[in-house]
């Protein structure tokens, strides 16, 4: 049975977009919104009474808030039998607000962190600005991109909520863990900020890639260090995450079996394991179709994954090494 919503019931993206900020852009039901997440209790959820609501906003006519009310309710508000609720989404809006402004002042000068460049293996420090985190290497000059100031290593979005009551290293942990699943979230074709379709559109291969891996600079041809780059854009929020073909292969059981039998337990969410990718071998193996080959050298052995333009495995050979 075909559980798919038709496009006449869901509506369209930009109908829909319109319609939720309109609602929003009244400042009654912002405060709707604010006061009924204000007494939500996740283990004991209780809908508020229409009346407490009244008093809490402090909206003094009741046919002006039961006009927003019935204007939030099918969207972001649930009304009960025993009152007023957020829904799901209702909840996701007032989230993506206080993942923006848990803190007073969103800005961390740099400070070391217990992790290893995974460039040169030297020092990196870690500071945070204008919602984004850096990772920068005091010991080399590494410039995966063009677009990265010279020796940031890392480059990441991550809300400022996640600063509250954390040490650098213990923001550094959680990072790389919301990173990690993240990018798994884009390789499995999953938006990790609305859920919707998340193809892959572009997979770029520079046709002249001559970086500079002795200094770890990137090709003046393509601004990257790596070869292959792919682009997943989300169909539902148009969000865009681009990243190299290298970290593709971190998804597949084959691989993590190949390197337990090696002896390495083998975990990309840890960041002294990224360097492992820059033992990996791509190849191009055919234009059209487009097929790409990543081999993964290991003792006398090298297990090959083979994908296509849309990035979806095609085959895993395993063979003895070529020296």
């Amino acid at each position: 049975m075909d559980s798919s919503i038709p496009s006449e019931t869901a509506g369209s993206p930009q109908s829909t977009g319109d319609e939720a900020f309109q609602l929003l852009s009244n400042e009654t039901r912002l405060a709707v919104l604010q006061v009924l997440w204000e007494s939500h209790d996740p283990a004991n959820e209780t809908p508020m009474r229409f009346a407490e609501l009244r008093q809490r906003i402090g909206v003094e006519d009741p046919g002006r808030l039961n006009y927003h009310l019935n204007k939030l309710t099918g969207y972001f508000v649930r009304r009960t039998e025993d009152g007023y609720e957020l829904r799901d989404s209702g909840k996701r809006i007032v989230r993506m607000l206080l993942s923006g402004t848990a803190i007073d002042d969103p800005e961390i000068e740099p400070v070391a962190v217990d992790i290893s460049c995974w460039y040169c293996g030297g020092k990196p420090k870690w500071s945070y600005r204008d919602g984004w985190r850096y990772l920068e290497c005091t010991d080399c000059d590494a410039r995966c991109v063009d677009t990265f100031p010279p020796g940031v290593i890392s480059k990441n979005e991550f809300p400022p909520s996640g600063l509250r009551n954390r040490t650098p290293n213990e923001i550094n942990e959680a990072d790389r863990i919301w990173g990690t699943h993240r990018r798994a979230s884009v390789i499995d074709g999953v938006c990790p900020e609305c859920a919707s379709d998340m193809p892959v559109t572009a997979v770029d291969i520079c046709d002249d890639h001559h970086p500079d891996w002795n200094e770890y600079q990137f090709c003046e041809g393509c601004g990257s260090l790596f070869w292959m780059l792919v682009s997943h854009v989300c169909e539902g929020c148009k969000y865009r995450w681009r990243m190299p073909t290298l970290f593709y292969p971190s998804r597949q059981p084959a691989v993590t079996a190949f390197y337990y039998e090696h002896g390495i337990e083998f975990d990309l969410a840890t960041y002294e394991q990224r360097a492992l990718l820059l033992d990996f071998e791509e190849e191009l193996l055919s234009e059209d179709p487009l097929r790409i080959g990543i081999s993964i050298p290991l003792e006398d052995e090298a297990l090959q994954v083979t994908y296509d333009e849309r990035m979806e495995v095609m085959d895993v050979d395993r063979r003895e090494r070529k020296h």
